[in-house]
């Protein structure tokens, strides 16, 4: 009896000492693979392709610290037109999503003597609401610019209160070029001037020199090439620009991709479908790419997004994260100055 017991209690030692060796063994196993996984802690900047190039010059956060040539902050002010109808909902979007990521912004609209809107940032000059007039807003918007702000910020940028702007993506293109160049950027279309000129509803960058130049030599000295009142605001733009000797600096990708863009993002990648007579083929100052091709990873702006859809938007590009890969706060890098509003600004006379 004791023989077979002893066996027993044999078989059972070793079927114990087999069973704690294989759990050791897939304890070791299972803490090497778990060291040897590094999960990203941050992303590296919106619309990201992740290859290993890319990583190497985009460390974590680098949008949201983006610096220029000489290590200082690009420092941006956005100034959005709009209208009082709008206040409610175009401006009010744009106010609660993109608008504080720029390092200060303001809202341009006629004045219509009633109570201003609260929260908006608001500068106003007495102008009845009309596509025409949309120069005389623009000339009025840049020369309030050049009295109070020119000297504070290095990039001003023009957009439509329905338009959606990614300022950290704005704040990465311009991160190589200095203030001091009078350069502006945009949808670059062709017609109408001699190096093109950049489409308003697309949305378009100045320089700090640029709007030097385009204040001092084309709307405070009498000249015969820059409008005064009435026409296309972004042709006027264009003219203006070009002959106060402002460059153009083009905003394709590397991939010949764009980065403005003056519709939604959803027209632009089905534009295969829309019309060959349609006025952007021509207009369109680089060959149009269709698809997934139509737009940079590093895009700066689309156009035509009602109020819904912005918040649609900033919710895709600021909150919304891949399993795997760490949340951005909806928050950080949104801590633009709403600056004073302003009201009885004036025009070119």
């Amino acid at each position: 009896m004791w023989p077979m017991r002893l066996k027993r209690i044999c078989l059972a030692f070793c079927v114990l000492a087999m069973t704690g060796l294989l759990f050791a063994l897939l304890t070791l196993l299972a803490s090497r693979n778990s060291s040897s996984i590094r999960l990203p802690t941050s992303l590296n900047f919106v619309g990201d392709e992740s290859s290993a190039s890319q990583k190497k010059q985009h460390p974590a956060n680098l949008l949201h610290e983006e610096k220029d040539s000489d290590g200082a902050r690009v420092r941006i002010l956005c100034w959005v037109m709009t209208q009082p109808q709008n206040y409610n909902s175009k401006a009010r979007a744009v106010n609660a999503t993109w608008a504080p990521r720029c390092d200060g912004y303001f809202f341009f609209s006629s004045d219509t003597g009633n109570t201003k809107p609260t929260g908006l940032p608001l500068v106003s000059m007495k102008l009845v609401e009309d596509r025409d007039k949309l120069w005389d807003k623009t000339q009025a918007a840049f020369m309030y610019i050049y009295e109070h702000y020119l000297n504070d910020y290095d990039f001003f940028l023009k957009a439509d209160d329905d338009s959606y702007i990614i300022v950290d993506n704005l704040r990465y293109f311009l991160r190589n070029t200095k203030a001091t160049e009078p350069v502006f950027a945009g949808r670059r279309f062709r017609p109408y001037t001699k190096n093109g000129y950049m489409s308003g509803g697309g949305s378009y960058v100045l320089s700090r020199a640029a709007v030097k130049a385009l204040v001092e030599k084309a709307f405070k000295k009498e000249n015969n090439f820059c409008r005064k009142h009435g026409g296309a605001e972004d042709v006027n733009m264009g003219n203006c620009l070009e002959n106060v000797g402002v460059s153009i600096l083009d905003s394709i990708d590397e991939k010949g991709r764009e980065r403005f863009h003056p519709f939604d993002a959803a027209s632009h990648i089905d534009y295969a479908n829309w019309p060959k007579d349609f006025w952007l083929w021509k207009y369109n100052y680089h060959p149009i790419k269709v698809g997934l091709d139509c737009c940079s990873s590093t895009a700066i702006s689309f156009h035509y997004i009602r109020p819904v859809d912005m918040l649609t938007l900033h919710y895709f590009i600021y909150q919304l994260r891949a399993y795997g890969v760490s949340a951005d706060s909806v928050r950080h890098g949104a801590n633009g100055v709403p600056l004073a509003s302003h009201s009885g600004v004036k025009g070119r006379v």
